[in-house]
Order: structure tokens, then sequence, then C-alpha cells
């Protein structure tokens, strides 16, 4: 847990982030306030981090530190250069990021992974008895369900491997990891486990968590952003990164946005973790309670509906074919037509009018906004004492053409 926020315009790119931090995975994970989360890697460039704050007990600002006195005061090209050139070193980093240190965090991984089908297992047992004969098909049944997460997406659509794996195919994968894999599973399951089509099962399902865009395990996210020598206005790019496997990190690309080019916006604000509050102000409305109000336009018009067939006279069957074809048609475009509308009224009230703010700001007016934005889910988090992740004091940096890196407010 932790907010961020990112602003950027034509002039200038503006990072602000809490103090909170999670080390480490699970349930001995610790959370301080006193983490570095943003992180100078160049003249014009940055990182931001959020969420998982270390790589094999190595904080993100250890790595970042490691990277900029390997690099010197190099100028990046662009943005996707300076992230290219930051996961290349940590890559096969093994004076960084030992060999026995990566493989005892593997292990951990996959033994949580089994530990997590199993609880699932019992859970459909639980409440589908009747669908599962006994505990192996129970077990069955949730992996096959958790592959299938690893291979499709909640659209359906395939998930493609991460092409930084590419190198790593099945058979180096089970080469390498196989004698690690079968302790696992004997200790988890044992003969069961280790029957043909359930280990074969059982060793795909720990080769699609390491190959494919899906996280299962904990990861960070990492901001880049900045001018690249090549860039007349500022860029950033965004990945989600996790675990070491075979000297490489495991991650994935999200999205790379610019501001100022053909087709592109004016202003970008983004906001990174822990946001409710952030969104609040932005939208005109809690997200929760947009939720909430979408929901109940659903059920009070199908309740309205209902009254008005049985006041017309009509019987339970009759009010009940007329109320499954409503559901299917009128019903399902009303609530279709509310949240548009509710969502037009926000973009065109609060949306639109702060991006124009942020369009035509100096980079220290953006400064103080990314700051507040921040403040907002830290104020809510200290009032209500929940969401420990968030806190302590904010940092923001700013980067522009003229002036570089430059902080706006450092914690003392």
């Amino acid at each position: 847990m932790t907010s961020e926020v990112m602003i950027m315009n034509r002039q200038a790119v503006v990072l602000a982030a809490d103090s909170a931090v999670t080390y480490g995975g699970g349930p001995g994970s610790v959370v301080t306030l006193e983490a570095e989360k943003i992180l100078q890697l160049g003249p014009n460039m940055a990182l931001m981090v959020y969420s998982r704050g270390d790589v094999l007990g190595r904080s993100w600002s250890h790595i970042a530190h490691a990277f900029k006195r390997a690099q010197g005061d190099r100028d990046f090209d662009s943005v996707q250069a300076c992230a290219d050139a930051f996961f290349a070193f940590i890559d096969r980093n093994r004076q960084l990021f030992p060999e026995k240190e990566e493989a005892e965090e593997l292990e951990g991984l996959m033994r949580a992974a089994m530990l997590t089908v199993l609880n699932h297992a019992r859970t459909l047992r639980h409440h589908a008895p009747g669908e599962y004969g006994d505990d192996a098909a129970a077990f069955e049944g949730a992996l096959d369900l958790y592959r299938a997460h690893l291979l499709q997406d909640d659209g359906g659509a395939e998930r493609a491997n991460l092409d930084v794996f590419a190198e790593l195919d099945r058979d180096r994968f089970y080469e390498r990891y196989a004698a690690m894999l079968d302790s696992l599973i004997s200790d988890a399951l044992g003969p069961f486990g280790m029957q043909e089509a359930i280990r074969n099962k059982l060793f795909d399902f720990a080769y699609l968590i390491i190959t494919k865009p899906a996280f299962l395990e904990p990861y960070a996210g990492l901001v880049f952003a900045g001018f690249g020598e090549s860039d007349v206005f500022p860029v950033y790019s965004h990945y989600y990164a996790s675990i070491l496997v075979d000297g490489v990190m495991k991650r994935a690309h999200d999205e790379t946005t610019q501001v100022g080019v053909e087709n592109g916006p004016n202003a970008f604000l983004r906001t990174f973790a822990q946001a409710e509050m952030t969104h609040a102000f932005l939208r005109g409305i809690h997200p929760y309670l947009f939720d909430v109000m979408a929901s109940m336009n659903m059920v009070t018009n199908e309740a309205a509906s209902e009254v008005a067939l049985r006041k017309a006279g009509l019987d339970d069957a009759a009010v009940d074919a007329v109320m499954s074809e409503l559901r299917d048609s009128e019903l399902l475009s009303l609530s279709a037509e509310f949240i548009h509308t509710a969502r037009t009224i926000s973009q065109e009230e609060f949306i639109d009018p702060f991006i124009a703010v942020v369009a035509a700001s100096g980079k220290k007016q953006m400064g103080e906004t990314a700051k507040a934005l921040v403040e907002l889910n830290i104020l809510k988090s200290d009032l209500h004492q929940t969401q420990t992740g968030v806190g302590g004091e904010v940092d923001v940096a700013m980067i522009s053409r003229t002036g570089g890196f430059e902080w706006y407010a450092k914690k003392s």
C-alpha cells in the first residue's frame, strides 16, 4: 500500500509519493514510513516505485543508487532507453543478486502458490461438494482454474509469454527447477502429487506463473519519467516487476504516454496504488459511492418495473416473463445510460476543468497540486486509522527540460 501521483504537461513532469513502503511479501512483510520512492536515475530522468519495496531484500533505493553510480551522469536518449538500461543492470547481476538468494525466493513463491491452490480446493470442496467427488478432484479443479487465469485475461484473450523469458523455454525451466518442484510437490501432496498427470499440471502451473504477464506474487510498480535527449516534451513509462528467475527480472510493460505530441494529451495525470480520495476529488464522487449508485439504479429500476406490471393486473407468471425480457433489454439499457450520463458529468464538470488547469500550470504549481492529492489519502488513513501502508511525509520531484531533476518537497 502506498499513495503516488504523476502529473505531466508540456513543461514538466511531477512525481509525488508518500513515505510508506512494504518490504518483503506475505505474512513476514514490514511497513516503514521512511522510504525513498522517487529516485533520480539521470540528469533528466527519475524512477518512482510503489507496492513491494525490495528485490531480494535490496531496496529500490539501493538498486537505483547502484545503477546511477554505474551510469554516471549519462543522459538517456529516451525514457524507454533508461528503463531498458535499468533492467539490463538488474538482469544477471550476481554481485547484487546472488543465485542462492534468488533460488530461495523462487522456492518460497512456488510453495506459496501450491498452498494457495490447496486452500482454494478446500473451499471448492466445501461450497460445491456435489461437483467434486473427493479432495483430489477438488485440487485438480482448483489447479485448472488458476492455470486458466494465467493463460487468459479477464476478457478471454490469450496471454502471450513475457518477452524477457524468451530464452527460458519449458525444457530449460524444468531442467533447472525440477528437483525443487518435485520436493515441494512431494511435501505438499505426497504420492497424489507425484502422479504423472498431476505432476505435469503442477510443472506447467509453475512455468506459467513465471512466464505470463499475470502477477500472483507480490510485485512492484515502476514509473520511469522524464525527458530523453530526443524528447521535446516529457514521457512516462509504467511497468510491473516482481521476482528474479534464471537471473532475469520478471516484468511486464503497462503503458507509455507522452504529452504534447500529435493525437496526444496536453496534460496527463495518473495515480498509483492507494488513490480513493484522489479519485473522489478529481471525479466529484468517491469510486465506492459511484458503484453503489450504479447498483442501486439497476435495483430501483427493476423494482419500479415490477410494481408497475402488478398494478397493471399481470399475474405472477406474466410478471416473471416480462421482467426476464426487460432485464436483457430495456433495464440493461437504462442502467448503461445512467452510468454513461454520470461519467459524462464527472468528465465535463470535474476532470476536464482540472486537466485544463494542469495544462497551463508551471512546475511549482504542479508540484503543490500533486503533493495535495497524495496528502488527501494520507489524511483519510490518519483519520480512519486504516491503510497502514499509507503515510509519512510527501516527497515531490519536478523534471523539466530547462531545470532537469529538482526537488519541490523532500522529507527531512
